[in-house]
């Protein structure tokens, strides 16, 4: 169950190696700082009006509760794949 649930929440985007898919992501979460491959844009999906969820090539979720409360960087780096 504890895997099922491991949804780490994305604070701030630090990075994306390139604007064209696959594209590899450096974020800083919850949990700490990490990095993923995302496979196409098809991968980020909006969950309402602020809410986004991202799932990376190896199936694992990432959740942004609230994309106006990222850094300006992060929300201008996010508003090339929404």
């Amino acid at each position: 169950l504890a895997s099922r649930e491991f949804v780490p929440v994305i604070s701030r985007i630090l990075d994306i190696s390139a604007e064209a898919d696959p594209s590899e992501w450096t974020v800083q979460t919850d949990r700490g700082r990490t990095r993923f491959v995302l496979n196409s844009e098809d991968d980020i999906r909006r969950l309402g009006p602020s809410q986004a969820l991202i799932t990376d090539a190896t199936g694992v979720r990432f959740i942004i509760p609230d994309t106006s409360q990222l850094d300006p960087t992060s929300r201008r780096l996010l508003s090339k794949f929404l």
